[in-house]
C-alpha cells in the first residue's frame, strides 16, 4: 500500500511539475524561428491569394477595409482575411453578410468531426478546404512551408485558450 501511494504522489508531482514548466513555457517569448512562422502566417493570412483570381464583392471589400483588413487597403483577389476580419480574432463576415464564430480558438478545437462530410478534419484539412471552396485558390500542401506559417499563426490567436478538442468555435 505504501508503495501505491508513493508512486501516486510521484505522479501527482510530475503532473504538477509538468503544469508549472507548461506555465513558464506560455510566459516565454517565441524563439526567433517560431515568431517569423507566425509573421509569415498572419502575411499569408492577410495577402495570399493562393492563385485565385475571384475578387471579393464591393459588400466583403468595404466591409474588410473598414473592419481594419489588409494594412495595404485590402485585396485584389480573396484571401483569408476577406471574410475573417481583423485577423481572425473576431466574428467573420461572409459576402453575402451571414456571420460565422471567430478564430481565436480554432487551433484549440481542432480536429473536429464534421458532420457534412461525414468525417474528422484537423486544422490543416480546414485550411485546405478554406483555400480551395472559399477563396477558390490552390491550397498549401500539407508540411509545406505556407501550411507551417499558417498553422503557427492560428496556434498564436488561439494561446490561452482552453484545448476542447471538437467543441465550440467563438
Amino acid at each position: 500500500m505504501g508503495a501505491r501511494k508513493t508512486v501516486g504522489h510521484r505522479c501527482s508531482m510530475v503532473a504538477i511539475a509538468a503544469l508549472l514548466i507548461a506555465g513558464a513555457a506560455v510566459a516565454a517569448p517565441l524563439p526567433p524561428a517560431l515568431q517569423q512562422a507566425v509573421s509569415r502566417g498572419a502575411y499569408i493570412f492577410n495577402d495570399d491569394s493562393f492563385g485565385s483570381h475571384v475578387k471579393p464583392v464591393a459588400d466583403a471589400a468595404s466591409a474588410f477595409a473598414t473592419l481594419g483588413g489588409a494594412p495595404h487597403g485590402g485585396p485584389r483577389f480573396m484571401t483569408c482575411a476577406v471574410c475573417h476580419i481583423h485577423g481572425g480574432l473576431v466574428r467573420g463576415r461572409l459576402p453575402d453578410g451571414r456571420r460565422f464564430a471567430s478564430l481565436r480558438n480554432a487551433a484549440a478545437v481542432f480536429p473536429r468531426y464534421n458532420v457534412k462530410s461525414h468525417r474528422v478534419m484537423t486544422l490543416e484539412a480546414q485550411i485546405r478546404h478554406c483555400v480551395r471552396d472559399g477563396i477558390v485558390g490552390r491550397p498549401p500542401a500539407y508540411g509545406s512551408a505556407s501550411m507551417v506559417d499558417l498553422v503557427s499563426y492560428l496556434k498564436s490567436i488561439a494561446a490561452g485558450q482552453r484545448i476542447a478538442i471538437g467543441g465550440p468555435t467563438h
